[in-house]
């Protein structure tokens, strides 16, 4: 996303006065509407609606339906946005700048890329958009998407905001990931993550805390929390490892499977052990922030099937033992690159595809500082 803030210009003092009025009386409704449902606990868009809408009609006549209707709308995003961010709320918000966030029912465009039609009392009137050479070319190449209009230093501004990122994706190549347990990670481009030291230490680790925990003494309660904090900072540190051997690639679409929910107990005996001790999310998160920073786009795909389908087919055929997947033509692949070429399918973007054959995948140690790859 790309967004430029412009001045917003009208033809005559009277077109200025009625977008002023129009933010006024919108920061009024929004405040009122705000009131009702922080004292009434509506949550619900078709019971505030039906509570204020026909007030709010008999109380601002003159208003266009449409901003009535935005202002219910902004109010629900704004409670839920609080209750997301986990924030207290002793009273309602109050609305204080002059800002409003148009939509297909307020504006519309015309054949002039400098025009804008904005709905006001008084109907729809035109308006000019104030150009410089960069926002000319932003909107030679893309559309803007719902603009903001707000009044600034004695001014009527208005945000754009384009959207680039088709046009981004489109051009990138996708990497598909797989994550596992011995093999930590398994990429489309056929490179496979493995840690066999790191493994060996946390087998040794957890086996140590096993027998403290057993013992229950005071010396040994404090040795298992060393052991713990210790256990932490390696589970963190190799977290950021494969993150960064994931992200060391020219692609800048990273497919990752939404593993939601894959670390609960679907009955009471079933052993979810092993699992249990990746950190899926954690790895997942530093993966996401990291792309950022790096201008790359992370894609979650399902992760259904994505074992047993054949990559070179696309069908549901083959048999998958351990590493190995057996293929309807007799060929042998390599089960996780296979995966991993599935997930990347699935983002629908053009994807970094290396040799999938059993035995041809690079093996990388992400725990030293020079990789190690083996044939």
């Amino acid at each position: 996303m790309i967004t430029y803030n412009t001045e917003l210009i009208t033809e005559n003092i009277g077109d200025f006065n009625l977008i002023l009025e129009l933010l006024n009386l919108y920061t009024k409704v929004l405040n009122d509407v705000s009131k009702l449902q922080y004292d009434k606990k509506l949550n619900s868009i078709k019971l505030l609606h039906n509570e204020f809408y026909y007030p709010a009609r008999t109380k601002y006549p003159d208003l266009p339906s449409q901003v009535i209707i935005k202002a219910e709308q902004e109010s629900l995003s704004t409670y839920k946005s609080i209750k997301t961010n986990k924030h207290k709320i002793n009273k309602a918000f109050v609305k204080l700048n002059l800002s409003l966030r148009l939509d297909k029912r307020l504006y519309s465009k015309t054949n002039n890329i400098d025009d804008i039609k904005i709905t006001t009392k008084e109907g729809r009137k035109l308006f000019k958009i104030k150009q410089y050479n960069k926002l000319t070319e932003l909107m030679g190449k893309y559309e803007y998407l719902d603009p903001l209009i707000y009044y600034k230093n004695n001014k009527l501004m208005i945000s754009l905001t384009f959207n680039n990122e088709k046009e981004l994706l489109r051009k990138n190549m996708c990497l598909g990931v797989d994550l596992g347990i011995r093999r930590v990670a398994a990429l489309s481009d056929g490179r496979l993550l493995i840690d066999r030291k790191f493994n060996s230490d946390k087998r040794k680790l957890r086996f140590i805390k096993r027998k403290l925990q057993s013992n229950g003494s005071k010396s040994a309660k404090r040795h298992l929390k060393k052991l713990r904090r210790k256990e932490r900072n390696k589970n963190k540190n190799q977290t950021h490892l494969i993150a960064n051997f994931i992200l060391n690639t020219k692609c800048n679409i990273i497919a990752l499977e939404c593993l939601k929910g894959i670390k609960t107990k679907k009955h009471k005996n079933q052993n979810k052990n092993a699992i249990s001790q990746i950190p899926l999310y954690e790895l997942r998160r530093v993966i996401e922030y990291k792309a950022i920073n790096m201008g790359k786009h992370i894609c979650l795909v399902s992760p259904t099937y994505t074992s047993q389908i054949d990559s070179v087919t696309g069908i549901r055929e083959g048999e998958r033992r351990g590493c190995r997947f057996y293929a309807k033509n007799g060929l042998v692949y390599d089960a996780d690159i296979n995966a991993a070429i599935n997930i990347a399918r699935r983002s629908k973007h053009p994807i970094s595809q290396g040799n999938l054959l059993d035995g041809q995948g690079s093996i990388n140690n992400p725990n030293v500082c020079k990789s190690v790859t083996k044939k």
